[in-house]
Parts: C-alpha cells; structure tokens; sequence
C-alpha cells in the first residue's frame, strides 16, 4: 500500500501530495513551480500542513461524512483524499472550517 497520493490538482504548474510520515503524521503538500512563484519569489515554494497522528481518526470522521464511505485507516483516509479534493488547500480548508489542528510551514526554497 502507498503511504502517498498524488491530488489532481487544480491550478497549473503545482502540484499536491498527501503522506502519512514515518512518526504517523498526516502530511499535505503544495507544491508551486509556477511563473508567479518565479516573479515573487525568484524560486518554486512549497506550503506544508501536517496534522498529528492523535488528530487522524478526527479527520476520518469529516471523510465520512463527505464521502458517505467507510473511512477507518490511513489507506481509506488517503483514497478519499483523491475521491474528493483536487487540492491540498481544499483538504486544509476542510481542516481550518471543522477546527482540526495542523502545523502549517511555508517552504521558500522548494
């Protein structure tokens, strides 16, 4: 089984993964090489969000309720990533709206 998806994306020129980390973190990663990035800031960037492992089973919760499937391990909680969301700033958003906890850090030299 992967422990990382590739999201559809939904703007050009970036791209989106969701992991589980080693220490069973959620990950969500956007990562931006495009011409904007370029002019503001000489370089691509990346936006990271990382939810922690006791705040997972949080998130499956909300993926039931959007998806109406089963949602009860990493695995399930990724596919519906991928089912649902064609961005990681969608799954944040859902993150922020439904007062999950995560970590966001701003990558300048991706």
């Amino acid at each position: 089984m992967p422990n990382s998806v590739k999201l559809r994306g939904r703007l050009p020129q970036t791209a989106c993964w969701a992991k589980i980390l080693d220490d069973g973190r959620l990950e969500l990663e956007h990562y931006d090489f495009s011409d904007e990035a370029e002019k503001w800031f000489g370089h691509d960037v990346a936006w990271l969000y990382r939810v922690q492992a006791a705040d997972k089973p949080r998130v499956y919760e909300l993926l039931v309720t959007q998806s109406g499937k089963k949602i009860t391990d990493d695995q399930t909680m990724l596919d519906a990533f991928v089912w649902l969301f064609r961005d990681v700033k969608e799954i944040r958003d859902l993150l922020k709206e439904n007062g999950v906890p995560y970590e966001e850090v701003f990558d300048s030299w991706a």
